[in-house]
Order: C-alpha cells, then sequence, then structure tokens
C-alpha cells in the first residue's frame, strides 16, 4: 500500500489507529508517496523531527502519570477534574481500567518507536552519504532506546517492535522478555552505534551527542540491575566528568530560569519553539498555577497561568532541610509570590492596584506550585502563551551523571572512593551555597551508601520525572507508597484487557497481574 504524504514535514505514524500519517502541513499542497520520500538529507532531517516531536509529546505525557504514581504530587486542577486520575494516585487501577495499549503512557512511546523505525529503515536503504546516515541512523537509535527505555520501566514485558508493521500486524506481535527487550536497548546504544554522534560542543540545541547516548546506557544498566556493565557504565561516566565538557551551575533556582537554559549542566533537553508556532512545552500548561494572574514583568519575575495538574504535596516542601536551595528551586510557595508584588507596589515599582492572584479552588491546594516548569513570562508569547510556553526540558543534567557514578561505585564496589565523595561534595556544596553541609560517604555500608544517594536523588530530582523510577530502582515502593495503597503488583502497569481481548490470544496478561 502506498501512502500519501501530504506535507514536508512528517511528524509520526500512528499505529494501531490507522494507516494515515500524521504531519504538519507546512506545505499542504505537496503530495508524494512515502516511497519517494526520504530521498535527500533534507527529507531525511523531517524524518528525524518527526521522532523529535515524538519525544516532546509521548515523554512528556509520562511524566504526568509518573508523578502521580510517585509521591511527589498529587491529582489536581478544578475540583472534580483530577477522579480520573486518582486510580493512578491510590494504586486502584486493574487491567480494566489501566491505560490501552495505544493511549496514555504507552500510546506516545510507541508511536515513537514506530518513526524511529521507519527512519531507522529508510536508512539502511539510502544511497545518501554514510557519515550523514550513520550519525541520523544513531540519533533514531538514541531515541528508540528512549522510548524503549520508559516502556520498559513501566511494563514487565511488552511487544518488542524492532522494525516496520503494517496496522494488520500490531497485534501479531509478541512480547519481549525482559532480557530480549534489554539486549535490544543496549544494541541501540552499542559503542558501534554511539560512534557516529557528535560531540556535545557540536551538536545543535535539542539533539543527541555521544555523552547523552552513555548517560540513557548506564540509567538502563542501573534499571536492569546488570551488575556485569556496572564497570564499563562507571568508566562511562567516569570519561564524561573527566572531559570538563560540563559543571553544575552555581545557583540551583537559576537552573530552571531563561539564564539557565542549555548551561554548561544540560547534556540532553527536549526543547520547543514557542515563538506562536503552537509548540509549547505541554508541563508548563499543565502544571503551571490555575488562574494565575501576575502584575510583574518577564524582568520582574512574573508567572503565567495553567491548569494546575498534579498538585504540589506539602510533603514534598517539608522534606528539604533548612538552608537548602533546592526547595526553592522546587517548590514555588505562591503566598511568597503574594508578599513579592506586595512589596514591588510599596516599592513603587507596580501600580497601586496591582495584586498577585491565582485560583484556590483546585483539587488538594496547599498553595504550593511546581518551581522548575512553571510558565513565566520570560519564556511565552504575547499571542496565546498557553500554547506557547517554549521551556526546554532538562531531561539529562551533570548532577544526574555525579550521583548515577557514585551509585555504581557503590553498587559494583561496595563503597565510596575520594573522588567519588568530591562528587556528592560538589552536590551538597552546591545545593547549601557553603561546604558547611557535607556529609561523608566513605566509611558507610553498602546499604547505608545507597539509602543515603536515594535521599539525596529526591532533593535533587523532584519534578524531573526521576522520581517514581528511582522508588522502583532502589526498592523504596513500601517504605514510601504503601500507605497509598501500593503493593509489589503495582510495579509494573498490567496490559489492558480491551488489548488481550483485541489481540485474539496473541498477547496474554503479564505475570506479575495473573
Amino acid at each position: 500500500m502506498k501512502t500519501i504524504i501530504r506535507s514536508t514535514v512528517i511528524l509520526s505514524f500512528l499505529v494501531g489507529l490507522n494507516s494515515c500519517s500524521k504531519f504538519l502541513e507546512i506545505n499542504p499542497t505537496t503530495q508524494v508517496s512515502e516511497q519517494e520520500f526520504y530521498k535527500n538529507e533534507q527529507e531525511v532531517m523531517m524524518g528525524l523531527y518527526a521522532i523529535m516531536d515524538d519525544a516532546q509529546n509521548g515523554l512528556m505525557e509520562v511524566f504526568s502519570y509518573a508523578s502521580l504514581l510517585s509521591d511527589e504530587s498529587e491529582t489536581g486542577g478544578g475540583i472534580g477534574e483530577g477522579v480520573y486520575k486518582e486510580k493512578y494516585d491510590r494504586f486502584t487501577f486493574d487491567p480494566t481500567t489501566s491505560p490501552a495499549w495505544w493511549n496514555e503512557w504507552d500510546y506516545g512511546l510507541y508511536n515513537g518507536v514506530t518513526s524511529c523505525n521507519i527512519l531507522i529503515s529508510k536508512l539502511g536503504q539510502s544511497s545518501l552519504p554514510a557519515t550523514f546516515t550513520n550519525a541520523i541512523s544513531a540519533e533514531a537509535k538514541f531515541h528508540r532506546a528512549l522510548f524503549y527505555y520508559h516502556l520498559f520501566m513501566g511494563y514487565e514485558q511488552f511487544p518488542l517492535i524492532g522494525d516496520r508493521l503494517a496496522p494488520s500486524q500490531i497485534y501479531s506481535v509478541k512480547k519481549g522478555t525482559r532480557e530480549e527487550i534489554y539486549q535490544f536497548m543496549m544494541n541501540d546504544l552499542s559503542n558501534d552505534v554511539i560512534q557516529y554522534l557528535p560531540e556535545k560542543g557540536s551538536t545543535q540545541k535539542g539533539r543527541i551527542s555521544k555523552d547523552a547516548a552513555r548517560v540513557l546506557r548506564a540509567k538502563i544498566v542501573l534499571f536492569q540491575r546488570d551488575e556485569q556493565a556496572y564497570p564499563t557504565a562507571l568508566a562511562d561516566l567516569k570519561s564524561i566528568i573527566a572531559s570538563n565538557r560540563y559543571a553544575l551551575l552555581p545557583d540551583y533556582t537559576k537552573l530552571w530560569l531563561k539564564e539557565g537554559e542549555f548551561s554548561a549542566e544540560n547534556i540532553y533537553d527536549i526543547t520547543y519553539a514557542g515563538n506562536n508556532t503552537g509548540e509549547g512545552n505541554g508541563l508548563g500548561r499543565a502544571l503551571s498555577g490555575r488562574g494565575v494572574i501576575d502584575p510583574r514583568s518577564a524582568a520582574q519575575g512574573g508567572l503565567l497561568e495553567g491548569y494546575g495538574q498534579n498538585t504540589m504535596p506539602s510533603t514534598i516542601y517539608k522534606m528539604f532541610k533548612p538552608g537548602d536551595t533546592r526547595r526553592e528551586g522546587t517548590v514555588i510557595d505562591y503566598k511568597k509570590e503574594i508578599d513579592k508584588v506586595n512589596a514591588l507596589v510599596a516599592a513603587g515599582q507596580l501600580e497601586p492596584s496591582a495584586a498577585f492572584r491565582i485560583q484556590t479552588n483546585q483539587e488538594n491546594f496547599e498553595w504550593l506550585g511546581h518551581y522548575k516548569y512553571h510558565a513565566r513570562k520570560e519564556n511565552a508569547t504575547d499571542v496565546n502563551p498557553l500554547n506557547n510556553y517554549s521551556m526546554p526540558f532538562r531531561f539529562f543534567r551533570y548532577a544526574d551523571v555525579l550521583l548515577l557514578a557514585i551509585e555504581l561505585q557503590v553498587r559494583s564496589l561496595g563503597q565510596v572512593d575520594a573522588e567519588g565523595q568530591a562528587w556528592f561534595n560538589q552536590i551538597r556544596d552546591r545545593a547549601f551555597q557553603n561546604a558547611n553541609n557535607r556529609i561523608s560517604l566513605q566509611g558507610l555500608s553498602k546499604t547505608d551508601a545507597l539509602n543515603r544517594l536515594f535521599e539525596e536523588r529526591g532533593y535533587e530530582f523532584i519534578d524531573e520525572m526521576q522520581r517514581w523510577f528511582d522508588i522502583m530502582r532502589f526498592d523504596k515502593g513500601t517504605e514510601i507508597l504503601a500507605a497509598k495503597g501500593w503493593t509489589e503488583k503495582f510495579r509494573y502497569f498490567p496490559i489492558a484487557q480491551k488489548e488481550i481481548d483485541a489481540s485474539k490470544g496473541a498477547l496474554d496478561q503479564n505475570p506479575g497481574w495473573k
């Protein structure tokens, strides 16, 4: 069957829904068959942009559910709006109420896998220069591993799609085992593939570097608990540290502002165009305070509104130790924002009638908000700002490299050496803006060191789509989430019963849900 592409930009292929392409109509009068596409570098780049679009949307959808599953947020929005998500927050979902296979968590991720498979397949048949096709193929394989990594963390087993599929083939694909899926991701991130990626300094914003691939590979190794691969993963991270390409931004709170975008700390960012394109970061729209009206300008730190989803709980605000600047760099206290506006009024820098306002009739609202991805006037346009919030998502940071390297030391060597302690000191010194709050990891038992690292990761990475996966990876579900209803069964999602029914015997329920 010929697929007609009614655009010069292919964005993704909607597997399981229909056989038509999802597209952005840059030039809607242009029609070419898929067989005639991917003939030049521009068309290949359009295929890569399709994959990046799937990352922008599919991965950010994972954020919302992973956050609710953890302890870092509660259902939010207007009163009653969050009811349908309570099953994730309270662990009452089951195969009949879990997301359909091509919806929500996995919908965008499988779209991404499919976009990657299309491009990788086309590049394998291309007559374009190998230096170009190898580099783009490596980026596509990074993204395919990234999409599968989040499926891997969400589902015990799932169909492993390694090539293009016709719609009629969707339910004929068998589930991969954990080891098969792990090896598939590792093949996509092998040194033979990574060698074609550029170094960080040679990449465009939002593109993939060798270091980003090495970080992803280390994360996959740790989640799989592949002890044989720990030394290689540690060596990868140590090479990143030794490269001197990265450094912690001195002020944690500035990392999330426009001045902190694409800083020396950032290894991989998911970027958004904004600027009246309608391509905005959906997290800004979802997480920002409901009905915010802020008289401050962009230069004065003015905030913008969102839907108030995934309400920030006071337990997160209270977990930080006194003096830890990561509290202010993670949680917005809206009452303090009112005070800031009142101070500007008193100083004559705002009109006497100026006032900060926010709707309080929100689910689980405690006057707290999401600092890291709250919409700000500095990241918005005057026209349709709600759909044009342009802040990039800081996906991999250098702080994560340091903490992952220490963890790999502990898991492989059983202890932290002087080098690992120095890495940890960097994290603590930046957080407290002094060297008086260092904590020694040296001499701790393996268990105590891992517990301490888990705690530090909580302070460092709340609201960065890491908390739920860290809770699972460190086996903290019972300790942290039992009061919410978590049991071991909820480590992974079940396969939706409607997908099992639709497969007519090709799929069965995963072991943990039988």
